[in-house]
C-alpha cells in the first residue's frame, strides 16, 4: 500500500486531468451569455463565446504550496486556443467566468464576482491588501478565432492583464495570486 495522496498532488492531478479535457473535448463547452435579459432580440449579434470551466472552493494554502495564476492563448491555425487557472479570494463571493467578444479582434474573459472589486488603491494612493482564508479556483478554457488581437482579462469592470498578440508565439501571462478584494 502506498502513500496517501497529499492535497497538492490531488489538485495538481485533477487540474490536469481538466486541461486534458477542455483540450480534447470541444463538446463540453456551453455558451455563456453576457445578458442580463431572458429575452434576446434577433437583430442583436451574440457576442458570447463558448467557455468550459471547473470551480472548485479550498482553504487558502500554507506557505509551502507553490501556485501561480495563469492565462495562456496560442493560435493553432484555424482557430485559437484560451486557457487559465487562477484564484479568487471567497471574500469577493460567487464567481462566473464569461468570455464575450468586445469589439474588433478583441475577447475580454470576465470573472464576474458578486462582491465589489476596485482598482486596488485606497484613497490616500496606498494599496490594500486584505487577507484571504479561502479561495475559489477556477480552471477553464475556451476557443477563440486565430485572427484574435488582444485579450483583455477583468473582474467585474477591472482589468487585471491584457494580451496583445505577437506573431504565431504562444502568449502565457501571470494573474495575481490570489486575487483578492480591494
Amino acid at each position: 500500500m502506498g502513500p496517501p495522496l497529499s492535497r497538492r498532488k490531488v489538485l495538481a492531478v485533477c487540474s490536469v486531468t481538466s486541461l486534458s479535457c477542455l483540450a480534447g473535448c470541444q463538446g463540453w463547452t456551453s455558451p455563456v451569455s453576457s445578458s442580463t435579459s431572458d429575452q434576446s432580440d434577433p437583430n442583436e449579434a451574440d457576442d458570447s463565446l463558448g467557455l468550459a470551466y471547473s470551480k472548485s472552493r479550498t482553504s487558502f494554502p500554507s506557505e509551502e504550496e507553490a501556485h501561480s495564476g495563469w492565462v495562456h492563448i496560442v493560435s493553432d491555425g484555424e482557430s485559437a486556443d484560451l486557457t487559465f487557472d487562477v484564484r479568487l479570494c471567497n471574500e469577493l463571493g460567487d464567481v462566473k467566468p464569461e468570455l464575450t467578444h468586445s469589439i474588433a479582434n478583441e475577447f475580454v474573459l470576465r470573472f464576474n464576482v458578486t462582491s465589489g472589486f476596485s482598482s486596488g488603491t485606497s484613497s490616500n494612493g496606498t494599496t490594500e491588501e486584505s487577507q484571504c482564508s479561502s479561495v475559489t479556483h477556477l480552471v477553464g478554457g475556451a476557443n477563440v478565432p486565430s485572427d484574435w488581437e488582444t485579450l483583455a482579462v477583468a473582474v467585474n469592470n477591472v482589468e487585471i492583464q491584457t494580451i496583445e498578440r505577437s506573431g504565431t508565439m504562444p502568449e502565457l501571462r501571470p494573474l495575481p495570486d490570489p486575487v483578492r478584494p480591494r
